[in-house]
């Protein structure tokens, strides 16, 4: 029985093959440097949204214990939450574990005696209990759950 022999491949086509790959790789180059200089692509990492779990248990619990702080979530950031008042549904604040503009270890802490978040870098700078002045997320409640919008934030 024959067995038929394979395509033949000749100086032509194998110069016509690499310039075709060459071209197409060029190409798929130019491509993702452009992409990647524009506002086109946008990575995310995580989710949008962190459960934080049942809002009147966290209520409770921050009434008896002080705000909760949550680490790390989303890109890597550390957060305070805090709720005020005796609705579970209403009178949370999110915000960020950092002073605007603040590098490394420094944090705000809570202080428990003083009702007020204090940086631990300098002490001279000081927060409310609802972090006003400090990088603020969206929180809400939703089936009874707390829910913070960690990407999204209304700046300090």
């Amino acid at each position: 029985m024959p067995v038929a022999s394979g395509p033949k491949i000749t100086p032509l086509r194998a110069i016509v093959y690499t310039v075709v790959s060459i071209g197409l790789g060029v190409g798929l180059v130019f491509a993702v440097v452009s992409l990647a200089g524009s506002d086109q692509i946008e990575v995310r990492l995580g989710d949008d949204d962190f459960n934080a779990g049942d809002a009147e248990n966290l209520a409770a619990e921050i009434a008896e214990r002080g705000p909760v702080p949550w680490a790390p979530l989303s890109r890597g950031r550390s957060i305070w939450i805090n709720h005020i008042g005796d609705d579970p549904e209403k009178g949370w604040f999110a915000f960020d574990v950092q002073s605007p503009g603040a590098i490394g270890d420094c944090v705000v802490d809570w202080d428990a005696d003083r009702k007020l978040f204090i940086d631990t870098c300098d002490p001279g700078l000081v927060y409310s209990a609802t972090g006003e002045g400090l990088t603020q997320f969206g929180v809400w409640v939703d089936d009874g759950d707390l829910i913070v919008d960690v990407n999204a934030n209304d700046g300090p």
